[in-house]
């Protein structure tokens, strides 16, 4: 008997879903292979624990993977000394995801072991057969996924439907969408009192209200999805998915379907041009008596798209940018002040514009909710144009006349800026 106890982890993985309902599947016949093989090495001290690591329905090409990720968090925490797969392509298929492995398996003094392929790490032509092996099955995932790629846009651009979540309004008959007249009704419904109320807000309150729900997505393995409440970002896709007119969309190239359009022509031309019309921030900022500058610019900490929000209070009103509503998934929400944000870009562009003299222009447009492009020279009526350090001060330009040496110095002048000349509005007086 060995001196020394190696605690064994067993890590299986399977690419797709099929076949994992089954009775006995290809997770279980991996793990089945590795047990027999560690409770062989009993002698060297190996000791198999109970948990497993099974990665049903993942790709190998990276390391998002739940039963990895795990794995990994055992072994650096000190409680797996061996990890054992049934052949190396099942830890990983990427040579650069291999090496992070194998830095925290040195880090933590554990070891790996392809029961189906011997070879020793500990050599120079050791390390060069696992590189060629693993080199190998990086090509093989490759090739198998152009091929499939291929294979997936040469049957869209024929109009074959291709799988995935089954849109409301069809249902899957012999791999074909055929249509559901229940479903169909109801997602005419929507197109109609969409352009009756011309706000995705509003119908998905509506629809709530009336107890309507998304549609069940039944899954070969796993728990199904849907059922919930409608909300914004379903219904944008919904509006505009143009499968609803018989077509297979692909890499942004729509081809005609073999499947039946819902939506009549005249129907669907409506929703569109009422979508772009009333498109994220469009309509507010027509409306708006004092417009956010940064709408639709900003992102937040966690790269979620931030939107203006408001607040009133004893008769003033506070602006804001916050994180969209439908993007928050756990992490919270963030919120800075308009005001500041904007003071703070116009300082920046005017300081790129004019130097250190242009800082306080930008707090000056900022505080009057200028747009900055009052910053750029203007011409007054007077024919002269504006200094960068102040707005209403002008120098009237003087003809070049040849040959002329004496001439009486210009008058400087002050005056206010005819609202027509200002970049900024009627707001800005200079």
């Amino acid at each position: 008997m060995a001196d020394k106890l190696s605690r064994c982890a067993i890590y299986t993985r399977k690419s797709t879903e099929d076949g994992l309902d089954q009775e006995f599947n290809s997770l279980d016949a991996q793990h089945e292979a590795c047990a027999a093989y560690a409770l062989s090495q009993r002698h060297e001290g190996w000791m198999l624990l109970p948990e497993r690591h099974d990665d049903g329905g993942f790709s190998g090409g990276n390391m998002q993977r739940p039963g990895l990720q795990r794995l990994m968090t055992e072994v650096a925490a000190g409680r797996v000394d061996v990890i054992l797969v049934y052949k190396i392509d099942r830890l990983t298929r990427s040579l650069a995801d291999f090496a992070k492995i194998v830095e925290v398996l040195d880090g933590a003094g554990a070891s790996f072991v392809s029961i189906t392929q011997s070879f020793n790490t500990t050599t120079s032509m050791g390390r060069l057969t696992l590189n060629m092996l693993l080199s190998s099955a990086q090509f093989e995932r490759e090739v198998t996924g152009e091929r499939i790629r291929d294979k997936i846009a040469a049957s869209k651009r024929r109009g074959l439907w291709m799988g995935g979540p089954v849109p409301l309004g069809y249902e899957v008959k012999e791999r074909k969408l055929v249509v559901n007249e229940a479903e169909a009704e109801l997602v005419l419904h929507l197109m109609r009192h969409y352009l009756r109320v011309e706000s995705v807000v509003e119908l998905a309150d509506e629809l709530n209200r009336q107890g309507y729900r998304t549609k069940v997505q039944q899954r070969a393995s796993g728990p199904n999805r849907g059922g919930c409440i409608f909300r914004r970002r379903t219904l944008y896709h919904l509006l505009s998915d143009r499968i609803y007119r018989g077509m297979v969309v692909h890499r942004g190239e729509a081809h005609a379907g073999e499947h039946e359009a819902i939506v009549p022509q005249e129907l669907w031309d409506e929703v569109q041009h009422t979508l772009a019309a009333r498109a994220q921030g469009t309509a507010r900022r027509l409306k708006a008596k004092e417009p956010s500058l940064m709408t639709g610019l900003l992102m937040d900490g966690e790269g979620r798209a931030m939107t203006p929000a408001h607040a009133t209070k004893s008769a003033s009103r506070y602006r804001y940018y916050v994180t969209r509503p439908d993007l928050i998934d756990g992490s919270p929400a963030w919120r800075v002040s308009a005001h500041d944000l904007e003071r703070l870009v116009c300082n920046r562009i005017a300081a790129f514009l004019f130097g250190s003299a242009g800082t306080q222009l930008g707090s000056r447009a900022a505080g009057r909710r200028c747009s900055g492009a009052a910053l750029v020279d203007q011409r007054c009526r007077c024919g002269g144009s504006h200094s960068a350090e102040r707005l209403g001060s002008c120098s009237p330009r003087r003809p070049e006349v040849s040959g002329q040496t004496d001439r009486a110095p210009a008058r400087s002048h002050q005056h206010r800026l005819s609202p027509a000349k200002t970049a900024c509005g009627p707001r800005c007086t200079g």
